[in-house]
């Protein structure tokens, strides 16, 4: 493995270690806010949660551009297998990682749904 697909590595564990508790916290949070009734903290965390599906999923979708692009240029563009690899590796664990996300961000949403709303009651004359 060279240099660069040893650091590229190293940015996909650093980055694996660092979503994986986030996400997590990310679900009990959004559990402890339905049960609390704390419905503008779930709201902000819907809106959170659906930014992170849209990051992760173009940190993914660069990756894969990147490895078609290398693949596919006239030029030459070749870049060592291990290079290659480690951001297929990379583009498949940001891909997880949006799915993971939507998880959450729909499980927010359904807590959402599941709040009772007042209903306007009508008058009487």
């Amino acid at each position: 493995m060279n240099m660069f697909g040893a650091l590229m590595m190293t940015v996909t564990m650093t980055m694996t270690a660092v979503m994986l508790p986030r996400i997590y916290m990310s679900w009990i949070m959004a559990e402890r806010c339905f049960l609390e009734g704390e419905i503008e903290q779930l709201m902000q965390l819907l809106v959170e949660q659906k930014n992170w599906v849209w990051r992760q999923f173009g940190c993914g979708a660069v990756a894969v551009a990147m490895i078609w692009m290398v693949r596919h240029s006239q030029h030459d563009l070749s870049i060592p297998a291990s290079m290659e690899a480690t951001l297929a590796i990379y583009a498949t664990i940001s891909l997880v990682f949006a799915i993971l996300e939507s998880l959450v961000a729909q499980r927010v949403s359904t807590f959402l749904a599941l709040v009772p709303a007042p209903a306007k009651i009508a008058e009487e004359d």
